[in-house]
């Protein structure tokens, strides 16, 4: 990536921050507003159904908040076939944050921008979702612009902010296309939605038609498409309320990823289908969430076919002093050739264990211990997270 000239680049950033300062300063004279929009408490403290993305407060007509998070870590290295080393680091959590408006009692703005820093120490500002839903009824709702795609229960439960998840980490697929992961978990275009409540069960559906991903997977295509050919996502979820909440259903997602003339390998556009499924359950002291996905692809230029599997799945429960335990299992199965991957995408066995502290309703602390396994080494790390959200 082309570095910017510092002038640029402080020019750019100071005014974000003036702005955030400003719309914190317009949040801040709402003290009778309600608790801030998008601010669910998802971790392993209560169960949030799939709708509640946002939490939407008619009563407020503007809402500014944010989230970061500050993480120390301890890893021993063992390459196969070398000595073992070690390695320890700060690592300083990306500043996300949020602006929300209620425009109309049927008309929701959100936005979404991130300051963060990359591998050579610039700060960079990304936008991470902006959008306008419409919302007739709860049986029909039009959001359009930049969504998370209808993924799963983690992708549209625990967004961006540390502090909402349970783990340091999302699980490794999942994390976003700047950072590595190998799921579209953002989309442009347009998500069509709509929940009924039958009986004892609610069923929401939730669809994307967007421009898909990019020649290279940490492309969101923004402002244009590469080729004409939509990616169509829809997932299925059925829930119950009540104390002992259930979530479950299944999802499908399609796209023709573009040709990258840049790679040799790449001249060929590819088809890519996932298909999965989601299981989340939470009451008052226990939250599970387990997740399948199963990506295929086939290169149309040599006409072979690629199959990915991933699972994940993380349980917490809730013990005295605020303290929440977690156990968590990731496994990235990655047949090797893809050319949409490249050499170091490896497949990963992660086990993880840890413990939340809920400090305050603003403040979480994490230590956690994990082991990774790949098939050219295997890493042992312990991290110690500080996670705020205002």
């Amino acid at each position: 990536m082309e570095r910017k000239s510092l002038s640029g680049r402080t020019i750019r950033v100071s005014a974000t921050i003036a702005l955030a300062l400003a719309l914190g300063h317009a949040s801040a004279r709402a003290e009778d507003e309600p608790p801030p929009v998008g601010v669910p408490v998802l971790g392993p403290r209560t169960a949030a159904p799939p709708s509640a993305r946002f939490t939407e407060v008619q009563t407020s007509r503007f809402t500014f908040h944010g989230f970061s998070d500050v993480t120390m870590t301890g890893s021993r290295i063992r390459p196969d076939g070398e000595a073992a080393h070690d390695q320890g680091a700060f690592s300083l959590g990306k500043l996300d944050l949020y602006a929300s408006s209620t425009l109309s009692p049927n008309l929701f703005f959100m936005g979404e921008g991130m300051l963060k820093l990359d591998a050579g120490g610039d700060t960079r500002v990304d936008l991470e979702q902006i959008y306008v839903r419409y919302s007739w009824s709860d049986q029909l709702q039009l959001a359009a612009g930049r969504t998370y795609t209808a993924l799963g229960y983690w992708n549209e439960n625990y967004q961006h902010g540390a502090f909402l998840q349970p783990t340091v980490e999302r699980p490794e697929a999942l994390k976003f296309e700047d950072d590595g992961g190998i799921l579209p978990v953002h989309s442009v275009g347009l998500e069509l939605s709509g929940e009924t409540h039958p009986d004892q069960w609610s069923l929401r559906l939730v669809g994307n038609v967007a421009n898909g991903r990019g020649p290279r997977r940490d492309q969101v295509q923004g402002t244009t498409d590469a080729n004409n050919f939509k990616a169509f996502g829809a997932k299925l979820t059925a829930s119950t309320g009540g104390p002992q909440r259930v979530d479950l259903g299944p999802m499908f997602y399609r796209d023709r990823i573009p040709a990258d003339p840049a790679v040799p390998e790449r001249m060929g556009e590819i088809d890519e289908q996932i298909t999965g499924g989601h299981f989340h359950y939470g009451d008052q002291s226990v939250q599970a969430v387990a997740e399948l996905y199963v990506m295929r692809h086939e290169d149309l230029a040599s006409g072979a076919a690629y199959k990915h599997k991933i699972t994940h799945a993380v349980l917490t429960w809730k013990t005295a002093h605020n303290a929440s335990p977690y156990l968590a299992w990731e496994r990235t199965d990655l047949q090797p050739g893809d050319p949409y991957f490249g050499p170091d995408d490896l497949s990963l066995t992660r086990s993880t264990s840890g413990m939340r502290w809920d400090v305050s309703s603003n403040n979480v602390v994490k230590l956690e211990y994990r082991h990774d396994h790949r098939p050219t080494e295997d890493r042992d790390a312990v991290l110690v997270q500080t996670a705020f959200t205002f």
